[in-house]
């Protein structure tokens, strides 16, 4: 170090009084924290899938550095400061993060106002609970530019304002102006996927700059602290050796972060520790009450609609999956494009990926009580929007799905909703259209257990046509000609059974006359042109009599069920198969055919003689019967019986029956459905077996928070678990869910080996008993939608 000499701060002139000038020291600190803050925002690119997000966040770091700078050079106090930059939040953040919610591309709107806002405030729990990419709702893109916004504001202020004031603690207040860009980068990783965006080059890099800016920093509170200058060259050798010290420290970590990287499946993020807010496999079938609608609600006055057309139809559900036992949606971790992928309600809903468009209607529906899930609509929407004034606006609980036009409300359709839809109907081309347009080439959800009489009866039915729209109505045809209507109401001539299983399938075409409602004859239309290999689908609604000019009043009789079939390049063209005959012929399965024969003339009818004339003959073996006595049982025996059969019998046969249910439930979570919900099955067998010994489940919880639940109440109650816990099982369980990866057998069999070992130790830890008890409790867990 050079001779000191006394420093003294440059007077500004004497014109520019209410504007600070910064000096380079402040320069360099905004432009490190500003490269900081695009290292972390970088992270963000998993969870969006695409680089539209820069546009927002990229945005963010300037407009919130931009307003910390500006509010600096001018001295402006801190409050006001604050109201600045809210207000350069407001106005750029239109044009940077919601441009499609804006008046004229960049000015703003009061939808893209409120979106702001809203992706601010709940944009977060969407973005680890929706799936990626993220695209809908708009708001989404708000959280990467609140988040720079935030993160660029808050640290280049303390840069400017804060970090100058240091003297003899200066560098641990650098150190802590880095944590906003910190916590940004951590914000990135959680809320990413498990697949990272160059983690390991991030990281280093982040930690090299940083570190040669706090050593940097610290070499300028040092010369700050004694008022001294120092010899530039001995400063500047000592960065340049630093920062070869640092870029060699980031060459080699990136290197060996590269290699030596853990497993993606290993990585911590959130959206695989949250459950999803919707799954439609959570709630029933649809089509599965079917019966309800038409027996227990026949009169009751569901919903009313204010708008609809003559013949127009009332959407309710898409179904395009089978398993044997009903119709339902797609899980929707098979596919992504079927019936059980939904997305959160925007502002525009957009277009079928297979539609033509037709006409278009405007309708008004107000809600009685209907009491579901499922939303009733017309057509496919392409607006949707509630009357706020007539109860609580359920927007934010809305989930879409644009391909089949089925829209649900996670919270529950309630007495007294009332909306507006605006819809475009599917434009249907004749047949003779049709006869030159093939079938789409869509990849559906195969169907499974179909009885072998379905298909015998597609190609009897569907004869020797050359073309796909003849076979179908040939099909369609068939059912409605040898086809009797019933929903098994009493007042119906001939009784009909419910259900759409393939023991239902099966008694629809061996018995004659068919006999059926929409259940079974959209069903059975479905499989067979899925057997003959056309894209199929069920859907369910009501199809209500519509008078002209007034309200539309829509009761459980109304109910309906059609079936849709996609052509290419047309859409998803529907067939109405079921017949509109209720005169069907009492028991003629049972009653043998009778024949014609010749008349025969009948002799007259004798008075039988008294029997008291008669002599009846003794004989040697009549003399050797004892008389013929009713058999009865010793008194001893039912002694016996009362005391000991009996109390056996109510012992063991509840047992037994309730052991049966057990094996059912554990075989259909073992071996039916996808390798991923077989594992989330043996969880649920563990909770299960868990509830049966008395322990409680804890309601709306993850798989985490209940194995620690479960973990405290068996210490409570001296049962044993496992000696790792039961917290690794539930994150075994939980990344087969949801990492995204291909579930092997052998990982979904090591899920129910863990999981039987640790109900099997609990078991045996607890008393006597206690295991009778829990042998006679039967507890089937469903997961509760998340609120």
């Amino acid at each position: 170090m050079t001779a000191t000499t006394t420093r003294s701060a440059p007077k500004a002139p004497a014109t520019s009084q209410t504007v600070d000038r910064l000096g380079a020291t402040a320069w360099t600190d905004v432009a490190v924290l500003t490269v900081l803050s695009v290292l972390a925002v970088l992270g963000f690119e998993p969870a969006f899938g695409h680089y539209a997000f820069l546009l927002a966040s990229l945005g963010g770091i300037a407009v919130g550095t931009v307003a910390a700078v500006v509010c600096r050079l001018f001295r402006l106090p801190v409050p006001i400061s604050i109201a600045i930059a809210l207000a350069a939040y407001f106005v750029f953040g239109t044009p940077l993060a919601m441009p499609g919610q804006a008046t004229m591309v960049v000015l703003p709107s009061l939808d893209s106002l409120s979106g702001l806002v809203l992706g601010a405030v709940f944009g977060w729990a969407d973005a680890v609970t929706l799936q990626a990419p993220l695209e809908a709702p708009p708001y989404v893109a708000v959280v990467p530019y609140f988040a720079t916004w935030l993160v660029a504001l808050v640290s280049v202020t303390l840069a400017l304002r804060w970090l100058p004031r240091a003297r003899s603690r200066g560098t641990a207040r650098a150190a802590a102006v880095l944590i906003a860009p910190a916590v940004l980068f951590v914000a990135g990783i959680l809320l990413g996927t498990r697949d990272p965006f160059f983690a390991g080059v991030r990281g280093v890099l982040f930690a090299g700059i940083a570190i040669v800016w706090l050593g940097w920093r610290r070499g300028r509170t040092r010369e700050h602290s004694v008022d001294v200058a120092v010899d530039p060259g001995l400063r500047r050798r000592k960065l340049v050796g630093t920062g070869i010290v640092v870029i060699g420290a980031v060459a080699v970590g990136a290197l060996a972060g590269s290699v030596l990287a853990p497993p993606a499946s290993s990585r911590f993020v959130l959206r695989q520790e949250v459950t999803p807010p919707f799954d439609p496999l959570d709630y029933p079938s649809p089509l599965a009450g079917f019966r309800q609608y038409t027996k227990d609600l026949e009169k009751t006055e569901l919903f009313t609609v204010d708008g609809l057309q003559s013949g127009q139809l009332i959407r309710l559900a898409s179904m395009d999956s089978y398993d044997g036992v009903v119709w339902s949606v797609t899980d929707p971790s098979d596919s992504t494009d079927a019936s059980g992928s939904f997305e959160l309600l925007g502002s525009t809903i957009p277009r079928p990926p297979l539609f033509t468009p037709g006409g278009t209607s405007e309708a008004t529906i107000a809600i009685r009580q209907y009491s579901d899930v499922w939303l009733p609509t017309l057509g496919y929407m392409t607006q949707l929007g509630f009357d706020a004034h007539r109860g609580t606006d359920p927007s934010e609980t809305v989930r879409v799905n644009t391909a089949t036009g089925t829209t649900a409300i996670t919270s529950g359709v309630g007495v007294g909703l009332r909306y507006t839809v605006d819809a475009t109907a599917q434009r249907l081309p004749s047949d003779k259209t049709l006869a030159k347009v093939a079938p789409a080439r869509l990849t559906l959800p195969p169907v499974t257990n179909v009885p072998d009489i379905v298909s015998s009866k597609a190609e009897e039915y569907a004869g020797s046509s050359s073309t796909a729209i003849q076979k179908l109505r040939n099909i369609e045809r068939s059912l409605k000609t040898f086809g009797y209507l019933s929903h098994g109401r009493a007042s119906d001539p001939v009784p009909s059974r419910a259900g759409e299983g393939a023991d239902r399938m099966t008694d629809l075409f061996a018995k004659s006359p068919m006999v059926g409602d929409q259940e079974q004859y959209a069903s059975a239309f479905a499989l067979m042109a899925r057997h003959l290999g056309y894209p199929t689908r069920v859907v369910m609604g009501f199809a209500p009599k519509v008078a002209t000019g007034s309200t539309t009043t829509v009761t459980g009789n109304d109910v309906t069920a059609w079936d849709e079939v996609a052509f290419d390049g047309v859409g998803w063209v529907p067939f109405f198969p079921t017949p509109t005959k209720t005169d069907a012929p009492r028991n003629q399965t049972t009653r043998p055919k009778l024949e014609p024969q010749p008349q025969v003339r009948q002799p007259p009818a004798a008075n039988p003689k008294p029997q008291d004339l008669l002599t009846p003959v003794k004989t040697k073996d009549n003399e050797r019967k004892p008389p013929h006595t009713s058999f009865s049982l010793p008194g001893w025996v039912w002694v016996v019986g009362g005391v000991i059969v009996i109390p056996l019998v109510l012992y063991f046969v509840p047992l037994l029956v309730i052991a049966a249910l057990k094996r059912r439930r554990r075989r259909r979570r073992e071996r039916v459905g996808a390798a991923d919900r077989r594992a989330a099955g043996a969880w649920d067998e563990l909770a299960d077996g868990y509830a049966e010994l008395g322990l409680t489940v804890p309601a709306n919880a993850t798989r985490r928070q209940a194995a620690s639940a479960f973990e405290r109440q068996a210490a409570a109650q001296n049962l044993r678990v496992p000696d790792a816990g039961l917290v690794p099982l539930a994150e075994r369980i939980d990344g087969a869910v949801f990492d995204g990866s291909a579930v092997s057998d052998e990982r979904v069999g090591d899920a129910w080996s863990r999981s039987d070992d640790a109900v099997r130790e609990a078991r045996r830890s607890a008393g006597w008993l206690r295991r009778r008890l829990a042998s006679f409790r039967y507890r089937r867990a469903r997961r509760r939608p998340r609120p």
